[in-house]
């Protein structure tokens, strides 16, 4: 594990993140990245089986990218708003979904998130997210000041921090997590928990023979096995429910509770 300790010590009043700014280069194109994980929809929906019962209301996606998420939960919610830095990512997410329900913001997480300041939620969700942030306190800040009393933040991260390496760095995670840490790090910042469970055992299990590579997980595997393992996936999801496996995620869902002090913002 490269370092898992909360940087919000550092009294940064800019979070660091391996996201990079708007308008750097790696960001713009990640919509290539999102290409070849358009092969799998059926990890997408497996996903969102995993919190679509705490649904409700108005979402507030961070980092949605093309919302390949969304449209799996979208049944649940009144509204869904996208944010994300790149902006050929939020027109395919509103075309994807005409209409209105569904609606892009561009927005920097790095920054104060000055954009998403009018936005008040019942559920945020952050899927692979939280792991790119160096200070992860004060993005759980941050996410829980948008969120409404007593609403619902989901949380999807690299899983076993003992899997840390060469991979990771090369995907911008600065830690993977493991379940009691993170439990004791949304409860101090302002959270219960209400679900955790591992997912993805089976692809935790190929992620030890590809953790030294230094490329991201994803462009380690060509488009046709992309396809063969998205026939696998329905199957796949059945080993989550064996007792026992790690996976290769931590999927989680936590209620802002209103007595607990979150960590203080900028």
């Amino acid at each position: 594990m490269k370092d898992s300790r909360n940087a919000s010590d550092t009294g940064s009043s800019r979070p660091a993140s391996t996201l990079g700014e708007a308008s750097d280069a790696a960001n713009l194109v990640y919509h290539e990245a999102q290409d070849r994980m358009a092969l799998l929809p059926n990890y997408y929906r497996w996903i969102a089986r995993r919190f679509h019962d705490h649904v409700r209301g108005t979402v507030l996606e961070l980092g949605c990218g093309a919302g390949m998420v969304i449209e799996h939960y979208l049944d649940r919610a009144e509204s869904v708003i996208g944010a994300d830095v790149n902006p050929e990512l939020l027109r395919r997410l509103e075309a994807r979904h005409p209409g209105g329900r569904v609606r892009g913001v561009r927005a920097d997480l790095r920054g104060d998130w000055h954009e998403l300041a009018d936005i008040t939620a019942d559920v945020v969700v952050a899927l692979d997210v939280l792991e790119h942030f160096e200070d992860d306190a004060a993005f759980l800040a941050r996410a829980r000041a948008r969120l409404a009393p007593r609403g619902v933040l989901v949380l999807k991260v690299p899983a076993q921090s003992r899997l840390y390496g060469p991979m990771d760095e090369a995907s911008g995670h600065f830690r993977r997590y493991d379940a009691a840490p993170m439990r004791a790090l949304l409860e101090r910042a302002g959270f219960e928990t209400l679900a955790m469970r591992p997912m993805n055992p089976a692809g935790a299990w190929a992620y030890r023979f590809k953790r030294e590579r230094r490329t991201n997980f994803s462009k380690s595997v060509s488009p046709a096995k992309l396809r063969a393992v998205n026939a696998l996936m329905p199957l796949l999801a059945t080993l989550d429910h064996l007792p026992g496996f790690a996976g290769l995620s931590l999927v989680g869902v936590f209620r802002r509770v209103e007595h607990a002090q979150a960590a203080p913002q900028d």
